[in-house]
């Protein structure tokens, strides 16, 4: 009896052994499988981040990563360690790499929640460019009704343009011309994409919001900017582009209208600059008396209507134009001398009335490209077609039509060397340095 009590013990102790055996050897496969392995990871991560530890936060939740890349606590987390760093744009990737491999919404949320944050932050450090309204458009590409991002779009207009918040407008078309402009500068390829993504976002997600940003943003908020004349055929078409999908309005018209009439302007003065580069100042005289000349100088001559800005002096350049507010319109003018020193040349039009036996004198002037970009010594051609009197013969005065050439050198130290060339061109010509006339006028 007691040894096969004795013997029963002993098999209870065996079963005893076989099911501790078993139950070791569940836990070591237990602890091996992927997801215990995951939350440990995570775990041990969360205790790191605990005590501040976020290098090794990070190591631990890359872990947990690398072992399932699906895991959205592994992504959230590990983009909270970078933001503990202030690593941005690594909690960005993170989110952003996490949605990809999880499709994850809430990893995708935070992705734009933490984009928007970046902009707003530009706006209140009063750091607002072409950058943080391109952070906004990443929302928008893919969430066209976020209205957070919409409004904050909105708000970006004014402190992305505005002088007020030091941002240089005048040079957001730069062209060579102003390469070394101070302050926060763009590029109009750059304004240009811009305008694009937005047209894109709008296709994707059209709303009388998103349009009514894009209609906004097609000119700068500022009281005047300038645009190289390179880019204003550029602007012109992405301004068509953007009307003839989203319509027009009054400031986009006006600008327009500034646009076109500058390259129309430009183009009756192609010939003359070509000519006037390689030094044919010659070919003023039947400049001047051209029908064209005539039509454009009798616009400000009579205050006929033009977006071009109406002055008794009108410059030309080829280099840039400057586009000016003026209440609900918009008028133009191309950068003179003084403005722009490394001009090619500008070409000035006289409008002003100066009549001789009721015939109107033609006259313009014309500055050649500087030496080295330096204003001094300065050069200054003015031609003039006149009705007035020559010498001819034995000192006989003859009314006609005649041209006059006046240049004018002034120098740095403010002396100036003027020579004045009477019927320049005809059978009677003189030349008389402004000194012999005046010595002629004081005696």
């Amino acid at each position: 009896m007691n040894s096969k009590k004795s013997l029963n013990v002993k098999k209870a102790g065996i079963v005893t052994t076989a099911v501790v055996v078993v139950v070791a050897a569940g836990f070591a496969i237990y602890s091996h499988l992927p997801f215990v392995k995951v939350n440990k990871a995570i775990a041990a991560g969360n205790k790191y981040t605990e005590s501040a530890d976020y290098e090794a936060a990070i190591s631990s939740y890359e872990k947990a990563i690398e072992i399932d890349p699906t895991s959205v606590a592994a992504y959230s987390n590990l983009a909270g360690a970078y933001l503990s760093l202030d690593n941005k744009e690594a909690a960005k990737e993170t989110l952003l790499s996490g949605y990809e491999n999880t499709e994850n919404e809430y990893l995708i949320k935070d992705y734009r929640t933490l984009v928007l944050n970046e902009a707003v932050s530009d706006m209140n450090s009063a750091s607002t460019d072409f950058d943080t309204v391109k952070k906004i458009l990443t929302v928008l590409s893919e969430d066209g009704q976020n209205e957070d991002a919409l409004n904050l779009l909105d708000s970006a207009y004014e402190r992305c343009f505005s002088d007020s918040y030091n941002y240089d407008v005048n040079a957001l078309f730069r062209g060579e011309y102003c390469e070394s402009a101070e302050g926060k500068t763009g590029s109009f390829e750059e304004y240009s994409e811009v305008i694009k993504t937005m047209l894109s976002a709008y296709d994707n997600y059209p709303s009388e919001h998103l349009k009514n940003i894009i209609l906004k943003y097609s000119v700068p908020a500022s009281d005047s900017f300038t645009i190289s004349t390179q880019d204003v055929v550029s602007y012109n078409e992405l301004i068509a582009e953007v009307t003839g999908r989203l319509g027009s309005d009054q400031a986009i018209d006006s600008v327009k209208e500034c646009l076109t009439d500058s390259q129309e302007v430009l183009g009756i003065f192609t010939d003359i600059f070509t000519q006037l580069d390689v030094g044919n100042v010659d070919e003023l005289r039947d400049f001047i008396v051209s029908d064209d000349f005539i039509t454009l100088r009798n616009k400000f001559l009579h205050g006929e209507e033009t977006p071009q800005e109406n002055t008794t002096y009108v410059a030309i350049s080829r280099e840039a134009i400057i586009i000016n507010k003026n209440e609900d319109s918009y008028s133009y003018r191309f950068l003179n001398f003084d403005e722009n020193t490394d001009t090619q040349g500008v070409i000035t039009v006289w409008a002003n009335f100066f009549e001789d036996d009721g015939i109107q004198r033609n006259s313009i002037s014309y500055e050649p490209a500087s030496v080295g970009g330096e204003y001094f010594p300065h050069t200054k051609y003015s031609v003039t077609y006149l009705y007035s009197y020559i010498t001819s013969g034995k000192s006989t005065k003859v009314a006609k039509m005649n041209y006059r050439l006046d240049t004018t050198i002034s120098l740095e130290d403010g002396t100036t060397d003027e020579t004045i060339v009477g019927d320049w061109g005809g059978p009677n010509e003189w030349i008389m340095d402004i000194d012999t006339i005046e010595s002629r006028i004081r005696a």
